[in-house]
């Protein structure tokens, strides 16, 4: 058991590089990994984080470049959470653009900034420009609770 999970793991590390980021850790209860596209899908409680980003969610699918040396996007399926600094979201899915920087989320959601909270059901977020754009559907309102206490 241990030989097949050393296995696993050194066989893994080709497929984990970020281009932004020395490292990227997941753990999951199961691993799925196919060629022609690349991809790699994490199933069961999956945790992953590099030194920006920690992300939880159901299931985690990444998607590599077309020369599959870098990861492009690490999308997020279920139950998911992100966290950056002193943000949180929490929605059904969630879309991280690694080499654009910037993250996608549809569904219900809740972001959490400080003590600060937007509800909504879709989320535009760009690291680099720091902006956020905040959807709602038709039948619901963006709505924000902002915290005055300092």
């Amino acid at each position: 058991m241990n030989k097949l999970f050393l296995y696993l793991l050194i066989s893994l590390i080709p497929f984990l590089k970020i281009s932004y980021s020395d490292e990227i850790l997941i753990e999951s209860e199961e691993l799925i990994i196919t060629n022609e596209p690349l991809t790699t899908t994490f199933i069961g409680n999956v945790y992953a984080f590099d030194n920006e980003i920690k992300l939880w969610s159901d299931k985690i699918l990444i998607l590599y470049t077309e020369t599959e040396s870098q990861i492009d996007q690490i999308k997020c399926f279920g139950n998911s959470k992100l966290v950056r600094e002193n943000q949180e979201i929490i929605s059904e899915n969630i879309t991280y653009f690694v080499i654009d920087k910037k993250i996608y989320a549809k569904g219900d959601i809740i972001l959490t900034q400080d003590e600060n909270v937007m509800k909504g059901n879709e989320l535009s977020v760009d690291l680099v420009k720091s902006t956020s754009i905040m959807k709602s559907s038709q039948n619901n309102k963006v709505t924000v609770k902002i915290n005055n206490n300092e």
